[in-house]
């Protein structure tokens, strides 16, 4: 069978410098901000260089005009020449074509702009005629080569300032990240990695400059430092912290115990609670000789209250029962549970029989007397009552049997009314039963 292989570790993750990282960072940002700006100024020179070129070439070729109508009109082809030459040399103009209206052409400058059209068309007036005929049609192509060299040195320009900046910005940042962030987070670092619990109120020291304020290195060292103490306090008051937090646990499970205990509607005993008490007070009433009294308590024909206004206002009525009747015991050697649906069953320690049947008779009568008010109606109640004293030898099942069986017999003459079992040490075969009521 083959043997399993325990998982290594995984392996750390490469250190990385906080300081390293942002300088990185800025660096990276800073030549990104470069590159748009730089961008930016390139469309914008590019833009101002075509509308500044476009001019020149205009205020040239108009300046040049004025020369060729008077060497046209003169028909000096030499100097229609010179002015062509003169045209040409300036570094604007890249090709230069006359048609003169006569037929002849004349050009001058480089070559490869016949697929290009002129960046300015100018008709040559007569130099003593205005508004008569055209001498000819000036054409003049832009030397886009001396444009471009133009805009790139520009824009270099422009860029080499930015790249300088951004340099000098970056430089600066680099410096005092590593002064401030980096050198103190490293002596931290250390410090921390060479913190034990033998040494755990060694002082932490690091080195920086004077400054008249605070950052968050310094309140990261005066954590640390309120930290150590209260680990250190903390060692020192450990067993009286495990004794309070067990305190804390304990009554928190009784709280919780409580709570299952607890009927959540009325706020009594429920049926769970009232199985392990029941029996506890069978055997306190056994060891001190002691009466012990039950009764069972239902409200008449509460059903009808259910049907009739609802499942909440049913909710209502037996939370202010419960109330009541909790009001009227002693506390807290009497107890209520909830036995189920309207029904509860009271627990009268250290009472006789009669006295739990005048208690019942009071319960009767406040249950009859007392209207419970919901959403604005009065609701006129009654109750039947079957009381039971315990006999030496039974169970708590037996004595609650007697006590239902007695509620059983007043529900079945008339309800509203308290009946009692009479059978407990009497020696009689045959339970009896006395019924009082509102008759």
């Amino acid at each position: 069978m083959p043997r399993s292989v325990p998982a290594s570790d995984p392996a750390p993750a490469p250190f990385r410098s906080i300081a390293s990282l942002l300088i990185r960072r800025i660096v990276a940002l800073a030549l990104l901000c470069m590159l748009l700006l730089g961008g930016l100024q390139a469309v914008f020179e590019y833009q101002r260089g075509q509308k500044e070129f476009a001019r020149a070439v205009h205020v040239i070729a108009e300046n040049g005009v004025s020369l060729l109508s008077t060497a046209l009109w003169d028909i000096e082809t030499s100097a229609v020449q010179r002015q062509m030459q003169w045209l040409v040399s300036l570094p604007e103009v890249g090709h230069v074509r006359l048609r003169a209206a006569t037929g002849p052409v004349f050009e001058a400058g480089k070559g490869g702009y016949d697929n290009i059209a002129p960046a300015v068309v100018l008709q040559i007036p007569s130099p003593r005629h205005s508004g008569g005929n055209s001498l000819g049609t000036l054409e003049i192509w832009a030397n886009t080569s001396y444009f471009h060299t133009q805009i790139w040195t520009q824009t270099a320009a422009v860029v080499g300032g930015y790249l300088l900046i951004t340099l000098l910005i970056c430089l600066t940042a680099a410096g005092v990240l590593r002064r401030d962030l980096q050198r103190p987070l490293q002596q931290i670092a250390r410090f921390a990695a060479e913190l034990k619990p033998h040494n755990l109120s060694l002082p932490l020291t690091y080195v920086r400059p004077a400054r008249g304020h605070q950052d968050e290195i310094d309140l990261l060292v005066q954590g640390f430092a309120r930290l150590q103490e209260a680990l250190r306090t903390h060692i020192e008051h450990l067993d009286q912290l495990v004794f309070e937090r067990t305190q804390q646990l304990e009554e928190l499970v009784t709280e919780v115990q409580e709570l299952s205990r607890t009927d959540t509607l009325t706020g009594c005993l429920n049926r769970r609670a009232m199985d392990e008490r029941l029996p506890i007070e069978l055997q306190r009433s056994l060891r001190y000789g002691r009466d012990l009294s039950v009764m069972f308590a239902d409200l008449d024909y509460f059903k009808r209250i259910n049907d009739g206004f609802g499942h909440a206002t049913g909710d209502v009525v037996l939370r202010e029962m419960a109330q009541r009747y909790l009001a009227n015991l002693r506390t807290p050697i009497d107890w209520v549970a909830r036995y189920g649906g309207e029904e509860f069953i009271i627990v009268l320690p250290d009472c006789s029989l009669e006295a739990a049947v005048q208690l019942a008779q009071r319960l009767r009568l406040l249950t009859q007397s007392a209207p419970v008010h919901v959403a604005g109606r009065e609701l006129h109640l009654t109750a039947s009552f079957g009381v039971a004293q315990f006999d030496r030898g039974e169970s708590a099942a037996q004595l609650l049997a007697r006590a239902d069986a007695a509620l059983y017999r007043a529900k079945a003459a008339g309800r509203d009314r308290v009946c009692q079992d009479d059978f407990a040490g009497t020696g009689n075969t045959v339970p009896a039963c006395r019924l009082t009521g509102a008759e």
